[in-house]
């Protein structure tokens, strides 16, 4: 099939959504389709190779433009991607931008869109527009990323259970370790890493926590804006054993996972997103769950409902009380005295990631329902 893929942000940026959007390009690719991905460009964008950037394959063509600031800017970079992609002619449009979705189905072309969040969240134009796109005639289906999002856009947005896709994130398989430069390791060290964003509730309280109490081991933070890091470095100068090695391009995030013997994913209650604001706790299917997973070393992740659709205590993670400082650092040393059961839980989460949750697994679903006709 010929495949519209539009990205709602610019590309490279950042943002998690673009290693999403990314990696499915490539998934989708993949499986033999002509994928298009179309997405915005900042006025400061560079050329630089953006596939090696991401670590992705140049399978799929990208075409990105100029989208100005502002809700008549993303008005206009909506109407422009319906114009490309009426100019392409695919078999459909796989839109993670509401305006394009609308703009794409007002133009008569067939339209799979994806939300990672309620649209309660959106503003009352946006919920809107979202109203129509699910009305309307060139509606296909959604794509969401939790059991917890389908239900909720089923029975708050009558949104057509039949329609809703589930799909949560996902991740590549690693590539073998001496691709990478690995960051230096004495025998006998201890590491704990982090990887991913910095906003409010992604838990860094709780890591800092751990390295006051294991001063014997080695703690590792990697992402995060520069003002960010900034502000954690200076809330967190006293702790000699916690590292920030702030952002990174995607590409080498694997060298920092295959490094570290635990990996730490301490979310909070109130999950913020971009900008620190929203909540996403009640929906979220983290990149990061995924990318741990794939890396076969052991994960101690918060217990919350919306992430037991994929991890199980004991089994592929240790699950500790999102808040409880003596819970995280119970389960830390008993990773660290027993490291046979880390080896054990980490090998069942890459096996349960090989199974389920590659990025190619989550492409060949979602266009499994498409050429089924079944949305």
């Amino acid at each position: 099939m010929k495949i519209i893929y539009i990205a709602p942000q610019a590309i490279p940026s950042q943002s998690a959504n673009s290693i999403h959007m990314m990696k499915m390009a490539q998934a989708m690719a993949h499986n033999g389709h002509r994928v298009t991905l179309l997405c915005a460009r900042g006025s400061d964008d560079n050329d630089d190779d953006i596939f090696a950037w991401y670590g992705v394959e140049q399978n799929f063509r990208l075409l990105r433009q100029y989208c100005k600031p502002g809700r008549i800017g993303l008005i206009s970079y909506g109407f422009r991607n319906a114009t490309t992609a009426r100019e392409i002619k695919p078999d459909f449009v796989f839109s993670r931008c509401l305006m394009s979705a609308w703009a794409c189905v007002m133009s008569g072309l067939p339209v799979l869109f994806e939300i990672h969040d309620s649209p309660s969240s959106l503003g009352s134009v946006a919920r809107s527009i979202f109203r129509h796109v699910v009305k309307s005639k060139n509606f296909m289906g959604i794509v969401v990323i939790s059991q917890a999002l389908k239900n909720h856009l089923a029975s708050e947005w009558n949104v057509p259970p039949e329609k809703i896709i589930v799909a949560p994130d996902g991740a590549n398989p690693l590539p073998p370790m001496d691709q990478y430069v690995a960051l230096e390791k004495k025998p006998g060290s201890f590491h704990a890493g982090y990887t991913g964003h910095l906003y409010k509730g992604r838990g860094i309280e709780i890591i800092a926590a751990m390295a006051k109490a294991a001063n014997d081991t080695s703690f590792h933070i990697v992402g995060g804006t520069k003002d960010d890091v900034s502000y954690w470095q200076n809330e967190l100068k006293g702790l000699k054993n916690l590292h920030f090695h702030g952002h990174v391009p995607p590409a080498l995030i694997p060298g920092f996972l295959q490094h570290f013997d635990v990996l730490l994913a301490p979310y909070q209650k109130k999950v913020a997103v971009a900008g620190n604001t929203g909540d996403t706790a009640s929906w979220m299917s983290p990149l990061k769950i995924f990318e741990y997973m794939a890396s076969g070393k052991p994960m101690i992740c918060s217990n919350m409902p919306v992430l037991l659709e994929v991890l199980r205590d004991n089994e592929n993670a240790l699950l500790r009380t999102p808040d409880s400082e003596a819970e995280w650092i119970e389960a830390l040393t008993f990773l660290k005295i027993n490291p046979r059961e880390g080896e054990r839980i980490g090998r069942t989460a890459r096996e349960d990631f090989l199974s389920h949750y590659t990025w190619q697994k989550r492409a060949e679903k979602i266009l499994e329902k498409v050429t089924q006709s079944a949305l």
